[in-house]
């Protein structure tokens, strides 16, 4: 959210390192490669509701 976008969606994800020669050290620190999509909000009151609902309540 601090880049601006809103709508940000993980599309695909795999263990793309599996056959490469590091693949051990891609595996022990739990590195996928993945595909993610997103947008920039049409306007600033959808900006301010994708905030507001990322807001932890406190109480």
């Amino acid at each position: 959210m601090a880049a601006g976008f809103v709508g940000f969606e993980i599309t695909w994800r795999a263990d793309v390192f599996a056959d490469a020669p590091q693949a051990s050290s891609a595996a022990q620190f739990g590195t996928l490669g993945i595909n993610f999509r997103a947008r920039k909000p049409e306007s600033d009151a959808e900006w301010r509701a994708a905030i507001d609902a990322l807001r932890c309540a406190t109480g």
